[in-house]
């Protein structure tokens, strides 16, 4: 039986999580701005920080059976409305609302099919009470897209970071779905 759970992220595992960064498979999705932009928080984190200066943030590692073998980062979107915001502009009133942010690192864990029960055992266990998740992988990363829509995440736009050149596409998932799914 597979048993999933999560952890906050601690110093103790650091060395891991850039361990995992540093994978040909994460490397492809995880560079430039954006690499450097999760590297420096997780450096804060590690040091008890969660707020980076432009906004708050919290990190986990996922275990299999007790074994390590992801790594989530969330965000909560606080508004208000920006329609010239990547994040703000899905921001709704009166809603709590989060990013999502993942990675398997273990490259033993790869072609499982843990994407999709991490991501769901995820939000279900720690975020119940959330209204709305978003996600925004590369247009490119069609795996990842696939493994999104699973649980119900559901394409809002195409647009390109300001941090990135590559298009990306922004998802929202309305965890009542899941929880109903």
């Amino acid at each position: 039986m597979m048993r999933l759970k999560f952890e906050k992220v601690n110093s103790a595992y650091k060395a891991m999580i850039l361990s995992w960064l540093s994978e040909k498979h994460v490397q492809e999705f995880y560079y430039g701005d954006g690499l450097k932009n999760t590297l420096n928080n997780l450096e804060l984190y590690c040091q008890g920080v969660n707020d980076n200066g432009s906004y708050t943030f919290n990190q986990w590692v996922a275990f299999c059976n007790d074994k390590p073998f992801g790594f989530l980062i969330t965000t909560f979107i606080n508004g208000p409305y920006d329609p010239n915001h990547n994040y703000d502009k899905w921001y709704v009133e009166g809603k709590k609302m989060l990013t999502l942010d993942l990675l398997i690192g273990a490259k033993e864990f790869l072609d499982q099919g843990l994407s999709y029960k991490m991501i769901k055992a995820f939000i279900l266990d720690q975020f119940s009470e959330v209204d709305y998740f978003i996600i925004n992988p590369e247009k490119a990363n069609t795996k990842a897209i696939y493994v999104y829509e699973k649980p119900g995440f559901k394409s809002l736009e195409e647009f390109l970071p300001t941090n990135n050149p590559k298009p990306h596409l922004m998802m929202r998932l309305a965890v009542k779905d899941l929880k109903n799914g």
